[in-house]
């Protein structure tokens, strides 16, 4: 007889931690679009040790709670390859968001100024923001259509509001 898969209840105590990191990193986003909008200006040291530490900290926290949420929700499902393949891109996703920030930390560094020019900041900047905004949108979307029936009204509102949110 087959072992019946693990059913779990997907409340919104499970996807305030995720929406939580999302307005974050949301937030975040918008700095940095301020900042590409801004060059050649480059940030205020202040600002670019802000803009390190908070690239470093929120973004691998993040990716922490967020595969954890995702393999504990989960963790019956995923053979399936809709489960599988949704997953994967999002490690995928994690694996360039993580990359790309670890390459503006770099030119966030004081010495970095002289040898990046702006054209290329910018970009690499945008190539970020855009990419980490589209992550996002992407997660939300793979908990909602992954979690289905299993997601209480509750958390199914916190999930829509929040890509409400981000689309605006």
């Amino acid at each position: 007889m087959a072992k019946p898969m693990r059913w779990h209840v997907i409340d919104e105590i499970d996807v305030v931690g995720l929406v939580s990191d999302h307005a974050a990193l949301d937030r975040l986003c918008d700095r940095l679009e301020q900042h590409a909008d801004w060059l050649p200006q480059r940030p205020s040291p202040r600002e670019a040790d802000a803009l390190r530490a908070d690239l470093r900290v929120a973004l691998g926290r993040h990716v922490v709670r967020e595969e954890r949420l995702f393999t504990r929700v989960f963790a019956g499902s995923l053979a399936q390859p809709l489960c599988h393949t949704l997953i994967g891109q999002i490690t995928a996703g994690h694996s360039a968001c993580l990359a790309q920030s670890e390459d503006i930390v770099a030119a966030l560094q004081p010495d970095a100024g002289a040898t990046l020019c702006p054209e290329a900041f910018g970009y690499m900047l945008r190539c970020f923001f855009q990419g980490c905004r589209q992550a996002m949108a992407f997660e939300e979307l793979a908990l909602l259509a992954l979690a289905g029936d299993r997601l209480t009204p509750a958390a199914r509102a916190v999930l829509t509001q929040r890509l409400a949110a981000g689309a605006g």
